[in-house]
């Protein structure tokens, strides 16, 4: 099988999905599959593309339907000899799926870590003209997908990601070395959160829960791992809370492993989620989770076991649940444990990719319901 990954991610993007694309990528080219990449000029993805070794097809992505572009990336899907399309978000669909359709129409397959469907006419089209499958995380992610009322059933389907264990059995020494690097006291209690300064990550909300917590853990320290356009607005809301010498936003981190190796417990304050890859990174580094009920959370974590639930906009409910893990550290890292085993079992990467391979290898080249 030729597979063509496009990420339409820009600039320093990197998230969820094109981590899950990412390891798939590599996955797949491991068990002997050609696996080439497209994506902006200069954007992260491309640059650690470019260093792996895949075969690079730069799209500037101006637009979604521009016959230059199309013409370049339809070339470039001809010259590898391009199966099948994996994609992210509504311009990845536009802009593969228009260029498909003059490369002999290898069928275009979203990965969608959230439910992601919209309504109107705009995206309807874009499901019926570009779009032949989509790949989510969970059955309850995929039967969302489907009562969106514009995807066929038969086109959906559910394949949860993984991840390698190994890759996030740090030595103590390493979180010792973030530590000093940042300024925080070996024998702290570090909350960790990761992820992009967006609204849907709530982190107003995580830190007027810290602000509780230290109240009753004075010595807690609190670590947000990075970026986005909300950073001025998270950075004012942590001066009206007092929270200066105790919490950082410390931007963008690709080093997660080591960054997780210094934590004692990772939050997540979202609204909305679906099946959160680092959830399942701080699991894999034996840290306990401490997360917001929604989307499909509940299929990771076990409360009580490998972490704790509670409702999202609960400030004081997630206070209570950060205070009883870093107050009671062998209790948490017991949790820790608990959760490397479950993670260890449960998601697999080996398995995701094995899946995941069968799936694609059934819809290769001539099943796109486009050809």
């Amino acid at each position: 099988m030729s597979l063509l990954v496009l990420d339409p991610v820009g600039a320093e993007g990197w998230g969820g999905v094109e981590r899950w694309l990412w390891d798939l990528a590599l996955g797949l080219r491991e068990r002997g599959h050609r696996v080439c990449v497209a994506g902006r000029p200069g954007s992260r993805w491309m640059r650690r593309s470019a260093d792996a070794g895949f075969a690079l097809c730069e799209v500037p992505l101006r637009g979604d339907f521009r016959l230059d572009q199309a013409y370049r990336l339809s070339r470039f899907m001809l010259k590898e000899g391009v199966d099948v399309v994996a994609t992210k978000l509504h311009k990845g669909i536009r802009v593969s799926g228009f260029a498909a359709k003059f490369a002999g129409h290898p069928p275009v397959v979203s990965f969608m870590g959230l439910v992601e469907t919209r309504p109107g006419l705009r995206y309807r089209l874009t499901y019926e003209l570009f779009l032949d499958r989509v790949v989510t995380l969970t059955d309850r992610m995929r039967d969302e997908i489907v009562s969106s009322g514009d995807l066929d059933p038969d086109d959906v389907v559910a394949v949860p990601y993984g991840i390698r264990v190994e890759d996030f059995e740090l030595p103590e020494s390493a979180g010792y070395a973030v530590r000093d690097e940042l300024g925080v006291p070996r024998d702290a209690p570090v909350v960790l959160a990761l992820g992009r300064l967006h609204l849907q990550k709530r982190f107003d909300v995580l830190f007027e829960a810290f602000a509780l917590v230290r109240q009753r853990v004075p010595r807690a320290r609190l670590l947000l791992a990075g970026n986005g356009r909300l950073r001025p607005e998270l950075e004012a809301h942590l001066d009206r809370l007092s929270l200066r010498d105790s919490a950082k936003i410390i931007g963008f981190r690709s080093d997660v492993a080591r960054m997780l190796s210094a934590c004692d417990c990772m939050a997540m304050s979202s609204d909305f989620e679906g099946l959160p890859m680092v959830v399942l990174e701080a699991m894999a580094s034996a840290r306990p989770v401490v997360a917001t009920s929604v989307g499909s959370i509940d299929a990771q974590v076990v409360p009580g076991v490998t972490g704790h639930l509670v409702e999202k906009g609960d400030v004081a409910g997630l206070a209570d649940a950060l205070v009883s893990v870093l107050s009671l550290p062998d209790r948490g890292r017991a949790m820790g444990r608990a959760a490397r085993d479950s993670v260890a079992e449960r998601f697999p990467l080996a398995r995701c990719v094995a899946e995941t391979e069968r799936y694609l290898l059934g819809i290769r080249r001539g099943a796109g319901k486009h050809a």
